[in-house]
């Protein structure tokens, strides 16, 4: 009997937990009626036209993602929600320098949210989870940045969902132009789509109609302040700095608390026209508002700079590089300022780092190069030429620099190859004619020496240093009243140029003058 009863009790205990498996993989919605069941409940909760952005969707594959995006995209259209065209999302996050990743934060969320002009963001993942999904989505409100909702589902995981997540994960989605997104031959009707266009034309390098699409959106929506700072970026890119300048100041005066991003834009602008104070006190005002965003420290320490006040642009950039000790760039910049203090192993050593983070830029070895051949290391300085050009094989300044290392290593022939290649590159660059006449006069070659110096001087006449190559080649030729008259010229356009001084007077010892 008690053997009788115990066999009971263990089939009885595998019926339930055979039970519970069938339950666990069969039980549940569907995918497609979770998308739609999370969309009617965060739509219910906005007024008819609201705008919202999906900005992330977290799941097993890229694909998978894009295709949830894109169904919940379809089901909120369908109930009168606008949503923001996500194609625009790689733009706003390289502009704003945004990381792209399925695990967004609430802080983050909002901030693309804001630059997208959207109401709400969505974020939301689809987990597996003991042979079942969960999926997830998370609604928050841009003004308040409060939390509306969470949405929390179970999707079966049988056997047919299986079959059906793993096909949507091998296929490609793409964005439904002519269903959802903006496009060119159809005219937006809101603020929010002309917006979405606008930002379509900038990425496409199209400014004209992207202002164009912003200045509708300004009309629909005056205090539309996004607008104005996207119109702002379009003149920027266009060189039209003061237009740029005004439509930061209305975003700034529409919205002062959000601003940040409008100063560090704003201070690019300034600092592109020359005004280093007023791009100080932009790159202040937005680190007042955000200390945490690493490109307002290198702005302000170009600036500072500038300004030659080296101490405070270096603390910029250490501090730039403690927030993201991953930006390469911060490294060059912080190398550069040390060797225009010719602090040239601190310099090689921040080119260093920035070469490790990003070893596939050619200004890096360049610049690494530059330090060397400053300290006069010039065959490490040609190593990191050979490579910068190898990395671009167009490189003009690497191929000058290049030939400067060989000339001061008395290489002439390689110097005057490193300046003919310059020349095919660009056959009205007068430095590298003057350079190679230069090379010329030093090898004795005093005819191809003048030859190329004429050459320079037709591209830019009135040259003190190419005076003064000529001049050194007509002192070769001992042909001394051409040179005198070539030094006397240098001098007047530079009265401090050292070496024209200094062969004048030679010419005049020997001369008996």
């Amino acid at each position: 009997m008690k053997n009788i009863c115990s066999l009971s009790l263990v089939v009885l205990l595998i019926i339930l937990l055979t039970a519970c498996a069938t339950t666990g993989n069969g039980s549940g919605l569907s995918l497609e009626d979770a998308i739609e069941q999370s969309a009617e409940r965060i739509a219910s909760e906005l007024p008819h036209g609201s705008r919202i952005v999906i900005v992330a969707f977290e799941s097993e594959s890229d694909n998978l993602s894009d295709y949830i995006m894109e169904e919940l995209t379809g089901a909120f259209f369908d109930r009168g929600i606008e949503v923001a065209d996500r194609r625009n999302l790689e733009y706003v996050y390289r502009e704003l320098n945004f990381q792209m990743s399925g695990d967004v934060s609430d802080e983050s969320a909002v901030s693309i949210g804001k630059f997208l002009g959207a109401d709400m963001v969505i974020t939301g993942q689809l987990l597996k989870l003991d042979g079942a999904y969960r999926y997830r989505v998370s609604a928050i409100r841009v003004e308040q940045v409060t939390r509306a909702s969470v949405i929390r589902l179970d999707v079966r995981g049988d056997a047919a969902t299986q079959r059906r997540i793993a096909a949507i994960a091998n296929q490609r989605t793409t964005v439904k132009t002519s269903q959802y997104g903006v496009s060119e031959d159809r005219t937006p009707q809101t603020a929010g789509t002309f917006l979405d266009r606008g930002i379509m034309f900038a990425k496409q390098g199209d400014y004209d109609r992207a202002i164009a699409d912003y200045n509708q959106a300004i009309r629909l929506d005056p205090n539309n302040a996004i607008a104005y700072f996207y119109r702002g970026l379009a003149y920027s890119s266009k060189g039209d700095n003061d237009r740029s300048i005004a439509d930061y100041n209305q975003a700034i005066r529409l919205d002062p608390n959000n601003a940040s991003k409008y100063y560090f834009y704003r201070a690019i602008v300034y600092s592109r026209k020359g005004d280093d104070d007023r791009a100080i006190a932009d790159c202040n005002q937005a680190i007042r508002l955000d200390p945490n965003y690493a490109s307002t420290y290198m702005i302000r320490g170009i600036a500072y700079g500038r300004k030659g006040d080296y101490d405070r642009e270096i603390a910029d950039y250490n501090q730039a590089i403690r927030l993201d000790p991953n930006n390469a760039i911060a490294y060059m910049i912080r190398g550069l300022t040390y060797n225009e203090k010719s602090d040239y192993d601190r310099a090689i050593a921040d080119y260093t780092q920035a070469i490790h983070l990003d070893p596939n830029n050619a200004d890096m070895y360049r610049n690494r190069g530059n330090a060397y051949q400053d300290k006069g290391d010039y065959d490490r300085a040609i190593a990191d030429y050979i490579q910068a050009i190898r990395l671009d094989p167009n490189y003009a300044d690497a191929y000058y620099n290049r030939g400067r290392a060989y000339s001061m290593k008395g290489d002439y022939d390689r110097t005057i190859a490193d300046y003919t290649q310059i020349i095919r590159l660009d056959p009205n660059n007068a430095s590298a004619y003057n350079g190679r006449g230069w090379n010329f006069a030093l090898k004795g070659d005093y005819d191809r020496a003048i030859e190329d110096a004429n050459t320079s001087l037709r591209i830019r006449p009135n040259d003190a240093n190419t005076l003064h190559t000529r001049g050194y080649a007509y002192l070769g030729k001992r042909d001394y009243d051409r040179a005198i008259a070539d030094f006397e010229a240098a001098l007047r356009i530079d009265p401090n140029h050292a070496d024209a001084r200094r062969d004048i007077e030679l010419v005049r010892q020997w001369q008996g003058r």
